[in-house]
């Protein structure tokens, strides 16, 4: 049954059309690009310096993530979103603020997620889901993994405006 209304799902057409803005706020800067009315690949990047006095502190984030719409009405779609993030980030900021190394943390989420459009150019998405984290801190002896549910608060609004 999922798989026949998946199919005939009818998606506002955004074939062809890229849309700047975000999804992760980790990852703010990005753009997404839709290949069909159904499948869109969207790539983020994000980045922090602190100050420290001496030295700055450098922390990266890459998000690349794919939409796939289910569900479409007139000014909203309704997709499923998988999605991975790799963080590089400096241990005095993000660990125990000492050492002068870096974490690696990788997520990996799936989940609906609704993108309601505001005329041709501009829309506003949520989401919610499920995330898989893992973590890397300077001492791989360390390393862990956890599991947990996702959502997008009205501070975690994502947003495009499309071309």
């Amino acid at each position: 049954m999922v798989f026949g209304l998946v199919s005939a799902a009818s998606a506002k057409d955004m074939t062809g059309r890229f849309g700047l803005g975000y999804f992760n706020s980790d990852a703010p800067v990005g753009l997404r690009y839709w290949f069909s009315p159904k499948l869109g690949i969207d790539l983020g990047v994000g980045f922090e310096s602190k100050d420290l006095g001496a030295s700055n502190a450098t922390s990266y984030w890459i998000e690349g993530g794919i939409p796939y719409t289910i569900y479409s009405a007139d000014n909203a779609n309704l997709y499923l979103r998988a999605s991975g993030t790799l963080g590089i980030l400096d241990d005095r900021v993000y660990g125990s603020g000492t050492l002068d190394k870096t974490w690696t943390t990788v997520r990996v989420t799936i989940g609906p997620a609704a993108e309601v459009f505001f005329g041709d150019h501009f829309s506003l998405q949520a989401a919610h889901g499920i995330a898989i984290d893992f973590v890397s801190p300077p001492d791989p002896a360390e390393s862990l993994t956890s599991v947990s549910t996702l959502a997008g608060g009205v501070s975690e609004l994502g947003f495009h405006f499309y071309f």
